[in-house]
């Protein structure tokens, strides 16, 4: 396992910030990191640094305690907090050939990590000079330079303009695929769906959710399909399906079922031969908001989650 957190406790002052917080990141796993303002998702990621020292608990980076061993443990870990930080004065080639030396890497890795952020045409201005996206594009480029193991973002798309972000995607895709960890975390949601393998949820310094993603956009894949009905009789369609064997629930004037995909002809002759108009039928992939909205109680219409609505 690359990154093991065990019950971390943190409290700043009289406040506790993180209870009993654990979590694992693997080789190749792009885990999205979420949870509303205050929840504790940036005091967890300085933990995880060792830049905060926790009351109670542990972190192990490939086995390496980061209060214990924090060289051996950090040697292979990339990392942009809140916002890079960046000397304005100087170039964006000779911010990152600075952290360069401290690494023991040359001028073509400098080069390299510039082109695959998209800074070769301006990586000899100024920093100064750099708008918002553009540094946040260097911080991206200093934090994969060394080829680490582990990479933790935190809102690394601040600042992004579109082509930035969906160049953002493929570059953690990328690394993923070559074997690196990487924990993210993000308020776009909608940002998340596109690269995340596995999403953990913070609410209130608690982890409430932890949950592996199936395709791209896609939780719990290990549950049986969602499908949502459209038809002129809610009720009616609710007491075919269920009579059936389905698990069924009404969602404003829509009908909810969970099925397996071959059985939904089966579904469809049921609620025609029970007299239902059935003017349209989809699957309804559960996506990291409705996981989200779940886990911190704030989804209003019912979830289907294999077994039954809630």
């Amino acid at each position: 396992m690359v990154l093991e957190v065990n019950g971390v406790y943190k409290a700043l002052g009289n406040r506790p910030v993180l209870r009993d917080v654990g979590f694992a990141v693997q080789s190749g796993e792009i885990l999205g990191f979420i949870g509303p303002n205050g929840a504790g998702k940036t005091t967890a990621i300085k933990v995880i640094l060792g830049l905060l020292h926790p009351d109670a608990g542990t972190v192990r980076i490939f086995g390496n305690d980061i209060q214990k061993e924090p060289v051996k443990a950090l040697a292979g870990v990339g990392a942009i907090i809140e916002s890079p930080d960046l000397y304005g004065y100087m170039s964006g080639y000779d911010n990152l050939m600075q952290f360069a030396r401290i690494h023991g890497l040359k001028r073509e890795d400098v080069l390299k990590a510039a082109e695959t952020v998209g800074l070769s045409n301006r990586i000899k201005d100024k920093v100064s000079k750099y708008s918002l996206g553009m540094r946040q594009r260097l911080g991206v480029a200093q934090a994969i330079m060394h080829h680490p193991g582990l990479l933790v973002l935190d809102e690394p798309t601040n600042g992004l303009d579109p082509d930035g972000i969906i160049e953002l995607r493929a570059i953690l895709k990328r690394l993923a695929a070559d074997g690196t960890a990487v924990l993210v975390s993000s308020h776009l949601l909608s940002e998340l769906e596109h690269i995340c393998t596995s999403v953990c949820i913070i609410e209130n310094g608690v982890i409430v959710s932890r949950r592996d993603l199936g395709e791209a956009g896609s939780v719990g894949s290990r549950r049986l399909p969602r499908f949502e009905l459209v038809t002129d009789d809610a009720a009616k369609a609710l007491a075919a399906l269920t009579a059936a064997g389905y698990e069924a629930a009404v969602s404003g004037d829509k009908v909810l079922f969970g099925a397996e995909r071959g059985s939904v002809p089966e579904a469809v002759r049921a609620l025609i031969c029970a007299g239902c108009n059935v003017f349209g039928l989809s699957e309804k992939k559960e996506t990291i908001e409705d996981a989200y909205l779940q886990a911190t109680a704030q989804q209003a219409q019912p979830v289907y989650n294999g077994g039954d609505f809630r």
